[in-house]
């Protein structure tokens, strides 16, 4: 699968895609990432940011570089603000929450290991190999 496949797919599931997000604010994300000490972005991730800035799902995100305005309802919070409020947490130690919906977060590390996350100790539950398996019961489970 590919990141177009993987859109493709989420839109018809009834997933929101955002606009694509400037290689610049990939670039400023992933720095500011890394002063934080979180992973940065996965070649995966890069992609799939050159073609949405962030996707929704009912109640599943996965979050962008950037945040992303919705008209009158509450912006979806970029990346990097929803690591700076989890910053010296010791469970994510290394991690990068990349997602979340009302059961579980969702993050990657900088092995290219992705997790899906308890929501309330951020114990890790489960670790994907497929970074689109992760995403995919990210997304799905934010719908029922």
């Amino acid at each position: 699968m590919n990141s177009n496949e993987f859109l493709s797919l989420m839109k018809s599931h009834g997933a929101t895609v955002y606009p694509a997000t400037a290689a610049r604010d990939i670039t400023l994300a992933n720095n500011a990432l890394q002063t934080r000490r979180c992973a940065m972005f996965p070649a995966i991730f890069t992609d799939l940011y050159k073609s949405a800035s962030a996707i929704n799902l009912g109640n599943g995100y996965i979050f962008g570089p950037v945040e992303c305005v919705r008209g009158t309802r509450f912006p979806i919070p970029s990346v990097v603000e929803i690591n700076l409020e989890m910053v010296g947490n010791n469970a994510l130690h290394g991690k990068t929450i990349f997602g979340r919906n009302d059961l579980f977060w969702f993050a990657f590390d900088a092995f290219g290991t992705f997790y899906m996350l308890d929501n309330l100790n951020l114990r890790i539950l489960r670790k994907y190999d497929d970074p689109y398996r992760a995403m995919s019961d990210c997304l799905i489970a934010g719908k029922f």
